[in-house]
């Protein structure tokens, strides 16, 4: 019985080791996933497509993910060049992309592009865009709305006048804790927001401001802590400016610069769910005139103060623009466009982490 029972014991602890290390190798490479990095180029340029750019993601209510950009099918990439909006879908959290189809058609006199999303309170997706009619004075921003989760894109509304050049940029619109949706746009050298306090049905300006020595375009907002809202701005005056709304983007405070420096082009700032600090990532070249380096940086204090440097993309004969992040659990899904070969359209996927290592 001795025997017996000392043999038992020995088989229990041997396949209690065995599930153990088999635990411990699940545990392992789950860790590597989850802190894996992995980047490709989602939208390459081609003989019939020029340019792939300004993208968005939103995810959809059965888990997958809607990618959205601008794809130039005619001319030479030129911003007022011939475009429509594409889109693919992923389902296993953008590793990998279906083949692509046309969310909306090019209606406008030069293009369609800049591609927005926000779910709204009835369900449906929303989508705000531009409708570019000439390459330099009538743009007008556009809304449509989604019932079947992106197939398809109906009744067109336009948001901003005719006879304008109204600008948008990728990646941006948020709705604030009261309810409140803010749009941002741009259009005479001055930014501001355009407001919904109906779920999208009516909409209105905010203030429109610029900084004392220049132009500012291409903004993006991110509502604080406080509840207060904050808005970065491209401008060709050294980089960022920042502007600050206390009453949910109706009015703004003048502009300043922040310690943010770099090119003359857009930035993208999100919050990191995990942690709940800012994130933001821009072209950090102060003095230089290619968009490179692509660079990210954190705010643990709401914006005051930024730290955690690091560049996303730094190969010297390269550049990149138009940074836009979807958060997908504890992972950022960062889209960008390069100029190496040809405009095609990147994302690259990073563990939420990476952003808090040392360069």
């Amino acid at each position: 019985m001795n025997k017996i029972f000392t043999f038992f014991v020995l088989v229990s602890l041997l396949s209690g080791s065995g599930c153990r290390n088999r635990s411990d190798k699940n545990k392992e490479v789950t860790e590597g996933k989850q802190n894996e990095i992995y980047e490709y180029i989602v939208a390459p340029v081609g003989p019939q497509n020029t340019r792939n750019s300004e993208a968005a993601i939103v995810p959809l209510n059965d888990g997958s993910l809607l990618l959205a950009w601008t794809e130039f099918y005619a001319g030479n990439g030129a911003d007022h060049g011939p475009a429509h909006i594409s889109g693919k879908i992923s389902n296993d959290g953008g590793r990998t992309w279906s083949d692509k189809y046309i969310l909306v058609e090019n209606d406008g006199g030069c293009n369609v592009m800049e591609v927005n999303f926000l779910r709204l309170t009835t369900g449906e997706l929303a989508l705000f865009y531009l409708q570019k009619n000439t390459e330099s004075t009538d743009c007008r921003i556009m809304m449509r709305t989604s019932s079947d989760e992106g197939k398809t894109w109906i009744n067109p509304r336009q948001l901003s006048p005719s006879g304008k050049y109204t600008g948008l940029t990728n990646g941006r619109s948020i709705r604030l804790r009261s309810g409140r949706i803010l749009l941002e746009a741009w259009e005479g050298g001055y930014c501001y927001c355009v407001l919904s306090d109906d779920d999208g049905k009516t909409w209105r300006d905010s203030q429109h401001i610029k900084p004392a020595g220049g132009d500012c375009y291409e903004n993006a907002c991110i509502e604080l802590k406080n509840g207060k809202v904050m808005m970065l701005m491209r401008t060709a005056l050294g980089g960022q400016f920042e502007s600050i709304s206390s009453d949910g983007g109706e009015t703004w405070s003048e502009p300043t610069i922040t310690v943010l420096t770099g090119t003359d082009a857009p930035a993208s700032i999100s919050r990191i769910p995990t942690t709940g600090d800012l994130l933001v990532i821009w072209t950090n070249n102060p003095g230089k005139k290619s968009r490179n380096p692509l660079t990210s940086a954190i705010s643990k204090d709401e914006g005051k103060t930024w730290e955690k440097f690091r560049n996303i993309e730094e190969i010297p004969d390269d550049s990149w623009a138009y940074p836009a992040v979807t958060w997908i659990g504890n992972r950022a899904l960062v889209t960008y466009f390069n100029y190496k070969g040809g405009l095609s359209l990147k994302i690259k996927s990073l563990p939420f982490g990476w952003f808090y290592e040392e360069q």
